[in-house]
């Protein structure tokens, strides 16, 4: 006798709220990380402003915040 094998059957009004779901928690983490990253920026800013500092100065201010973000970014993984 053979065997009937059978696919399980997917609700696909449960696979497209778990979809939407999905690109909703991406989307909100996007504006996060955005957010933050403008936040950052802003922090170098002040700090570049305050400080008065030349061209080369501030960017080796960016250069060590963009290091900063790698190693966070590094620690994460």
């Amino acid at each position: 006798m053979m065997q009937k094998l059978t696919q399980p059957v997917r609700n696909s009004h449960s696979v497209d709220s778990v979809l939407l779901a999905l690109n909703a928690a991406r989307l909100d983490e996007r504006k996060n990380a955005a957010a933050f990253f403008s936040s950052r920026l802003e922090v170098i800013a002040c700090y570049i402003t305050k400080r008065a500092l030349t061209g080369i100065e501030a960017a080796e201010a960016l250069r060590l915040e963009a290091e900063r973000i790698q190693n966070e970014t590094r620690e994460m993984n």
